[in-house]
C-alpha cells in the first residue's frame, strides 16, 4: 500500500468517525430532583422523585395540594448548562403560568414541557388551580428526540422559582446530562 492510499483511508476513517459523531442520537438523563416548599400552610402534601425506569432513565413525579384558590402563579425558570467547570446561563425566563396553561406556546422548550405536562398530569387549563385538589405529574422524561444531535455531552441544571401571589412559594431543582 501506498503512502497515498494511506493517508486516504485515514482521512475516510476520520470523516467517518466525526459523521457518526454528529449523527449520534443524545439522550437527556435526569439524575436529581429537589422540592423546595416555603409556604407549607398554602402547599399541602408537596412530594417530588425521580423513578428510575432503567439504569439510564428516569421519570419525574411531582404531587402537591393547596389549601386555598390560587390565580396568582409566577416562575422564574433558569436552565444551565455545564461542560467541565464551565456553567452557563442557557435562558432564564419570567414566566406567567395561569397565561402559560392556556396558551399554547411558540417557544421550543416551554413547548415541550407544556405538551407532555398535559399529557400525563391533570394541571388546569386555565387558572384558578383548585383548594383541596390533588394535583400531578406522573412520569415526566425528556423527549430526546427533540434535542439537537450536535450538541456536546454536558450536565444542565434546570430551577425553577414559583411565586403565588408575589409570594415565595417553591422551588423545583432537577439535575441531569445529556449525553449518547
Amino acid at each position: 500500500m501506498n503512502v497515498k492510499k494511506i493517508l486516504t483511508w485515514i482521512e475516510l476513517s476520520l470523516a467517518i468517525l466525526m459523521l457518526s459523531r454528529v449523527l449520534a442520537k443524545m439522550d437527556a438523563y435526569m439524575t436529581n430532583v429537589e422540592c423546595l416548599n416555603y409556604v407549607p400552610e398554602i402547599l399541602k402534601n408537596v412530594s417530588c422523585h425521580l423513578n428510575q425506569t432503567a439504569q439510564s432513565t428516569s421519570s419525574l413525579y411531582i404531587e402537591f395540594a393547596l389549601a386555598q384558590d390560587v390565580r396568582d402563579v409566577e416562575s422564574i425558570y433558569i436552565l444551565t448548562m455545564k461542560r467541565g467547570s464551565i456553567m452557563t446561563n442557557l435562558t432564564t425566563m419570567k414566566l406567567d403560568l395561569c397565561q402559560l396553561l392556556s396558551s399554547v406556546e411558540s417557544q421550543f422548550l416551554l413547548k415541550m414541557v407544556t405538551t407532555q405536562i398535559r399529557r400525563i398530569g391533570n394541571f388546569p387549563l386555565e387558572c384558578p388551580f383548585k383548594m383541596n385538589k390533588r394535583y400531578y405529574v406522573k412520569g415526566f422524561t425528556i423527549n430526546s428526540k427533540l434535542i439537537p444531535r450536535y450538541l456536546p455531552e454536558m450536565n444542565f441544571i434546570s430551577d425553577a422559582h414559583i411565586n403565588l401571589k408575589d409570594r415565595r412559594a417553591c422551588r423545583l431543582i432537577i439535575h441531569g446530562s445529556l449525553r449518547p
